[in-house]
């Protein structure tokens, strides 16, 4: 699909298919605008959004590569980060996060910790957790603000007012002198009535952050407000849809949610399948969002009067997230459709 995004979202996952018997990590890299790769022997000293820093080995020299060179990457792994790994593939999350915590007091390489804190963001999304994904990724990111996987940043992409166990927390980070927990906290309190006014100037102020990750997402959260206020317009959700060529790749899945909601409101129902619909094929950070969106998707085709693909769609919403809200709601529309599929028609004499 697209090179950049699938190496960042496929290298998270890809420490799992690494022996742990392995003495020294290893890189393949394939330079930009060449044919084949090579495979490097090397210390991993440091691997960000942007590049990775490693010491070559037998020579001793240390070389920077940009990560979208990076096809994959080798390291050793603790049994319990493989564990972890392990069970956050079987969707067993409560297990993984026990096993990630464990390998993390172990773990002494600081990039292979931000990996571990990313998996343990992840494991605590897919659960609905948005307190402790928050949490993790905070320190993930504390002293790191090039880290990679900044698109599991728990962010609220709802327009309706919801009592997030992370409100209390929200209020604090909001006030903070760094910009990741501002951005989190407003985000959070945005439809909150008493501090929407004060979330809104928040993120009015990160809108022009010199960290492009904070400033764009801080801009397409400020979109929710036109969305609650329900008199959007065609010609805005197209300048939006414009400017989501701004926004780096891996961070457009809720901006992209926002879209559809704005054209689900529009009754252009295509045009919001179509958005809701990117957020689940490409993109698998937050699968809470993605089975929302996939479920969101659905219906809009169902407006279409397409209703054997709706129920297609539902069907794969129900089966392929089991841990989500969107899970019931899918079924219920399968039985919906599939009851009003089996009553026999009238016709007039």
């Amino acid at each position: 699909m697209r090179a950049f995004l699938l190496i960042n979202l496929a290298l998270v996952f890809l420490f799992q298919n690494t022996a742990s018997s392995c003495a020294q990590d290893k890189i393949e890299v394939r330079p930009d605008h060449h044919v084949g790769q090579a495979t490097l022997p090397c210390t991993i000293l440091d691997f960000t959004q942007s590049e990775i820093k490693v010491k070559l080995l037998p020579s001793g020299t240390v070389k920077t590569y940009p990560s979208s060179e990076i096809v994959k990457v080798h390291t050793p792994q603790t049994e319990q980060h493989q564990q972890g790994l392990e069970q956050l593939q079987n969707e067993e999350y409560e297990k993984a996060i026990e096993s990630f915590s464990e390998a993390l007091n172990i773990e002494n390489r600081l990039w292979v910790r931000r990996e571990i804190l990313a998996l343990m963001t992840k494991a605590a999304l897919a659960l609905g957790d948005n307190l402790k994904a928050a949490l993790r990724f905070q320190i993930m990111v504390e002293n790191e603000p090039d880290a990679r996987s900044f698109d599991l940043i728990p962010l609220d992409w709802g327009i309706k007012d919801t009592l997030s166990p992370a409100r209390n927390a929200a209020q604090n980070w909001l006030t903070d002198q760094d910009e990741v927990k501002q951005l989190i906290g407003a985000s959070i309190l945005l439809t909150a009535p008493d501090y929407q006014a004060q979330a809104e100037a928040t993120l009015r102020s990160l809108a022009t952050s010199p960290q492009i990750n904070i400033q764009q997402l801080a801009r397409t959260q400020l979109w929710r407000l036109r969305l609650r206020a329900g008199d959007i317009s065609l010609l805005e959700l197209q300048r939006w849809e414009r400017n989501l060529n701004q926004v780096p790749e891996l961070l457009r899945a809720g901006p992209h949610f926002l879209l559809g909601t704005g054209y689900a409101m529009l009754e252009r129902h295509g045009q919001a399948a179509a958005s809701f619909l990117w957020i689940p094929l490409a993109e698998n950070s937050n699968p809470q969002l993605s089975a929302e969106a996939s479920l969101k998707a659905a219906d809009s085709i169902l407006a279409m009067g397409q209703t054997v693909n709706a129920l297609r769609l539902y069907q794969e919403t129900a089966a392929r997230y089991s841990k989500s809200p969107a899970r019931q709601m899918a079924l219920q529309m399968i039985d919906q459709i599939t009851k009003a599929s089996s009553q026999p028609t009238t016709q007039d004499n």
